[in-house]
C-alpha cells in the first residue's frame, strides 16, 4: 500500500506540470514578441506544433546558459530564473514519487 502522501504528491506534480507548460508557452510568446532574433535562432519553438528534440534542446540550452542575461529584459530574466528552479524541483519530485511508489510495492 502506498503512503497517504503519494496521492498528494502526484497531484502536486501534475499541477506543477501544467504550470511548466504555461511557463514555457509564456516564454515562447515573450521571445517571439520581444526577442524575435533569439526566437528564430532557437528554431521558432512552440508548445505543440514545433516541439522537436532540437527545439527542446534549444530551450534547455537557453534556460541553463547565460543567454537570457544578454537580452537585457528583466521580466524575461525573472521568468527564466523561476523556470531554472522549477524544472529541477519538478524532476526531483517525480524521482521521489517513483521511489516512494516502487518501494511501497516491494515491502
Amino acid at each position: 500500500m502506498n503512503p497517504p502522501y503519494t496521492s498528494v504528491l502526484f497531484f502536486i506534480l501534475f499541477a506543477m506540470s501544467l504550470g511548466w507548460l504555461a511557463m514555457v508557452r509564456s516564454l515562447f510568446e515573450s521571445l517571439e514578441e520581444n526577442h524575435s532574433q533569439k526566437y528564430e535562432e532557437m528554431g521558432e519553438p512552440s508548445l505543440f506544433s514545433n516541439n522537436t528534440a532540437r527545439t527542446n534542446w534549444a530551450l534547455l540550452k537557453f534556460l541553463f546558459t547565460r543567454a537570457p542575461e544578454t537580452l537585457n529584459d528583466s521580466s524575461l530574466l525573472f521568468q527564466v530564473n523561476v523556470m531554472r528552479v522549477w524544472l529541477p524541483l519538478h524532476l526531483a519530485g517525480f524521482v521521489w514519487l517513483v521511489i516512494v511508489a516502487t518501494s511501497s510495492h516491494n515491502s
